[in-house]
C-alpha cells in the first residue's frame, strides 16, 4: 500500500479522504505499517482564516491514528479553528509540523481550545513543532492539551513541543488563551523555544486599570505551560508573559508520590503572579533552574517537597508595585539545596530609597526547610534577603553581596540554626 506524501493538492482531497476512510478505518493498521504522511489540504483545509478548518484537522489526525503512526504537515496559511480538535490516540507516534512560526497559523476561535490529544496508555510519542497558535477571542480555551493518566515507566520521550508561539491574534491584542499548553502525566516532555503571551495592550494602563490588580486582564490566562504529573520535564529557551502562573508542575490527588526531576534553562516568566510553581505530595529529588529571568507579582519560584535542587545564575526582578508583598523564592519542606550566583533586582523607581518600605523577601524558608547553601548572590533590591521560620535548620548564608544599602542581609557564615 502506497502512502500519501506531502505536499498534496486540494483537488484530490475528496478521493484521499474516502480512500483513507475505506482502507485504514475498515481494516485498521497492519503490523509494521509505514504509517501515513499527509497534509491538511488532503482533507479539505482552506487556510484562508475564514472557513472552519477544524474538521479537516480532525479527519487527518484520525486517519494517522488509524494508520498506526504518521506525520501531519500544515502548509503556510491561516487556519480558523471554530471547534475543538479532539483525538483519542492509539498510535505509536504522531508528528504535527508547520512551515514555521508566523507562517503556519492556527486561529483558535472557540471557548474549548484548539488541539486535544488523549492517550489512555501514555505510549504515543507526540511531536509538535514550527507553527503559531493565535487566540482569535478572549478566553479561547487551551491551545494544546496532551494528556494521559499517571501510570507506568516510559524510558522515552512522550512529548516534544518545539518552535511554537501561542498568543493573542494581532498586536496590540486583548485576546488570549486560558492555557497555553496543558501536558498531563507525560514522560520526559521537552518544551524548546515555546513562547506564550496573554493580552498585550499598553492602552490598558492608560485607561486607568491597575495593571497589577487581581482582576487585571494580564492575569486572565490561568497558566502558560502546565506539566502536572510529568516525569522529568525540561524547559529550554521558553518564555511566558502575562498569566496568573507562568509554569505549573503540580501533582495533586490520592497518589502519595509525585514525579521527580525537572530542568529549566534560559526560560523566562514575566508579568505573571506566580512564575514557576512546583509541588508534589512527598519529597522528590532534583530540580535545576539556570540562567532564567523571573519577574512576577506574588511569587517568583515556589518549591514544595523538593530535595537536592539548585537555583543558579538567575535574574530575579520584582514586579515593582510596593502594594503587593513579593517573595522571589518560597521554599516549603525543601532540603539539600543550593541557591547561588543569582541577581536580585527591582524595576521600582523607589528601589534605592528608604521610603516606602519594601514588602519583598528574596528567599523564604518554612519551618521544615533545612540544609541549604545560599552563596555568591548579588542583592541589588530593597527588602529582606532571607526569612526563616522557627524550625528551619542548617541554612548557611555566605559570600553574598549587597549592592543596595536597603537590602537587609543576615549575618554571613552564620544564618543557619
Amino acid at each position: 500500500m502506497k502512502r500519501a506524501t506531502a505536499p498534496c493538492t486540494k483537488a484530490n482531497a475528496g478521493f484521499l479522504a474516502a480512500f483513507f476512510a475505506c482502507v485504514f478505518f475498515a481494516a485498521g493498521p497492519s503490523a509494521g505499517s509505514p504509517g501515513l504522511e499527509c497534509s491538511v489540504f488532503d482533507f479539505g483545509a482552506a487556510a484562508d482564516g475564514i472557513e472552519d478548518d477544524a474538521p479537516a484537522f480532525q479527519k487527518a489526525l484520525e486517519a494517522i491514528d488509524a494508520a498506526g503512526q504518521g506525520a501531519l504537515h500544515i502548509p503556510p496559511g491561516d487556519y480558523r479553528i471554530a471547534t475543538l480538535i479532539s483525538v483519542q490516540l492509539t498510535t505509536t507516534s504522531l508528528a504535527i509540523a508547520g512551515a514555521g512560526q508566523g507562517v503556519s497559523r492556527l486561529l483558535g476561535d472557540n471557548a474549548q481550545g484548539v488541539l486535544r490529544l488523549r492517550d489512555e496508555w501514555c505510549k504515543s510519542q507526540v511531536n509538535i513543532r514550527d507553527l503559531s497558535i493565535h487566540a482569535a477571542r478572549p478566553g479561547a480555551g487551551t491551545a494544546i492539551e496532551v494528556s494521559s493518566p499517571p501510570r507506568g515507566v516510559r524510558n522515552y520521550r512522550t512529548l516534544l513541543i518545539e518552535n511554537v508561539d501561542i498568543r493573542g491574534s494581532g498586536l496590540p491584542t486583548r485576546f488570549y488563551f486560558d492555557r497555553g499548553i496543558q501536558a498531563i502525566a507525560q514522560w520526559r516532555p521537552l518544551f524548546m523555544n515555546v513562547i506564550f503571551s496573554g493580552a498585550l495592550d499598553p492602552a490598558l494602563k492608560r485607561e486607568g486599570e491597575e495593571a497589577s490588580a487581581d482582576d487585571s486582564l494580564f492575569y486572565k490566562p490561568v497558566c502558560g505551560i502546565q506539566a502536572d504529573w510529568c516525569y522529568a520535564p525540561s524547559f529550554q529557551h521558553c518564555y511566558v508573559w502575562a498569566a496568573h502562573t507562568g509554569y505549573r508542575l503540580v501533582s495533586e490527588g490520592d497518589r502519595p508520590q509525585g514525579p521527580e526531576d525537572c530542568a529549566f534553562y534560559r526560560s523566562n516568566a514575566v508579568n505573571c503572579r506566580i512564575g514557576i510553581d512546583i509541588r508534589t505530595p512527598a519529597l522528590e529529588p532534583q530540580l535545576a533552574l539556570d540562567a532564567c529571568h523571573i519577574n512576577c507579582r506574588d511569587i517568583g519560584v515556589r518549591l514544595a517537597n523538593r530535595k537536592f535542587f539548585q537555583l543558579t545564575g538567575n535574574l530575579f526582578y520584582s514586579h515593582g508595585n510596593p502594594k503587593y508583598p513579593y517573595t522571589d523564592i518560597d521554599l516549603v519542606n525543601c532540603y539539600g539545596g543550593i541557591v547561588s550566583n543569582n541577581i536580585f533586582h527591582s524595576v521600582s523607581r523607589d528601589n534605592l530609597r528608604a521610603e516606602p518600605p519594601s514588602q519583598r523577601t528574596m528567599l523564604r524558608a518554612d519551618a521544615k526547610t533545612r540544609d541549604l547553601l545560599i552563596a555568591g548572590n548579588l542583592y541589588n533590591a530593597k527588602g529582606k534577603a532571607l526569612e526563616m521560620e522557627d524550625g528551619a535548620q542548617r541554612i548557611r548564608f555566605e559570600g553574598n553581596m549587597a549592592a543596595n544599602e536597603y537590602a537587609a542581609l543576615p549575618e554571613q557564615n552564620g544564618a543557619g540554626r
